[in-house]
């Protein structure tokens, strides 16, 4: 039995694991499906979407947290819409993450 409970555990830990490797992957996966048409899939924003942030942008960057970007897309801003009922907290979360890692390289 006590083998049974270790072996048990032990198959959780690493399927937990596992899902959190893919949370970035998802975030990704996310942005690319959600966000890219306005914002572009490497953080430039699309002409014809006006007043979308570039999300290269170094002041961008220095200025948005990954919670204030979570806040921005669960509640929307200007012509974004709110992403609170279509998307999780946590897919809002790993999208933002996602965009943090959108700067330009240092």
């Amino acid at each position: 039995m006590r083998r049974l409970l270790t072996s048990s555990l032990i198959v959780a830990l690493v399927v937990l694991g596992c899902g959190l490797a893919f949370a970035a992957e998802d975030g990704k996966a996310l942005y690319d499906s959600k966000c890219a048409l306005c914002h572009g899939k490497d953080g430039v924003a699309k002409p014809a979407a006006k007043g979308s942030k570039n999300f290269n942008d170094p002041a961008f960057q220095s200025e948005m947290s990954a919670d204030a970007i979570a806040k921005m897309t669960t509640d929307g801003k200007n012509k974004m819409p709110a992403f609170k009922s279509k998307l999780s907290p946590e897919q809002i979360q790993a999208i933002a993450a996602h965009v943090k890692t959108l700067g330009p390289a240092k």
